[in-house]
């Protein structure tokens, strides 16, 4: 096993957390170095992983994500932090393509021991390189993360075939986790499911 430190970019709209995410990390400088980071320059070079503040996207249109995909499309491997309280960003970041999320109020050591994980996985952040905990999320209704993303895709518009598509499962998988989700949301049709994403502020992503 490598004992090289981890080399770790922070990306927030908030002084407070990147100075205290900063501060926190640095006192494991053995494990973790932490470099500047932007979404929209070439800070991105040498970086193992990227923690991004998931409150850089719209808590409206969480699809407004430009400097998320743009650090996905570059195929930086990033970790979305999450705050408890909006777990409809942390749903949406994963949508965006993150590799995996960590909670405000995790400690120190989880928060690297994610990092180095996700460090060691493929870029992009792939469905099977995903790492998060729905319990983390504090998801409603007691619904995963993957419910929850084909959820908001419902909101969205898109068919079973188009939702199948876009998460590189089969269109019977799609159905499993439409019937799953609309049994713990306590509907049973699309519009009542559509209805209910509204009320519920799930990402129409």
């Amino acid at each position: 096993m490598s004992t090289t430190p981890l080399t770790v970019g922070i990306i927030s709209p908030y002084e407070l957390v990147l100075t205290g995410l900063s501060a926190m990390l640095r006192r494991h400088p053995s494990r973790v170095t932490v470099c500047d980071a932007s979404a929209s320059d070439g800070h991105l070079a040498g970086l193992d992983v990227v923690l991004y503040d998931a409150a850089g996207l719209d808590p409206v249109d969480a699809t407004g994500g430009s400097d998320l995909d743009h650090l996905v499309r570059s195929n930086a491997r990033v970790v979305a932090l999450a705050r408890p309280q909006e777990p409809a960003l942390a749903a949406a970041a994963l949508e965006h393509g993150v590799a995996g999320v960590v909670r405000m109020d995790a400690s120190a050591t989880e928060v690297i021991q994610l990092l180095a994980r996700v460090a060691r996985g493929a870029p992009g952040g792939s469905p099977s390189t995903r790492h998060v905990d729905a319990k983390l999320l504090s998801l409603p209704q007691g619904l995963t993360v993957r419910e929850f993303e084909v959820l908001g895709l419902v909101a969205a518009g898109l068919s079973n075939a188009e939702i199948a598509e876009r998460l590189y499962v089969s269109i019977n998988t799609v159905k499993t986790y439409v019937r799953a989700a609309y049994r713990k949301i306590g509907v049973d049709r699309r519009a009542q499911a559509v209805v209910w994403c509204a009320h519920h502020g799930v990402a129409a992503n």
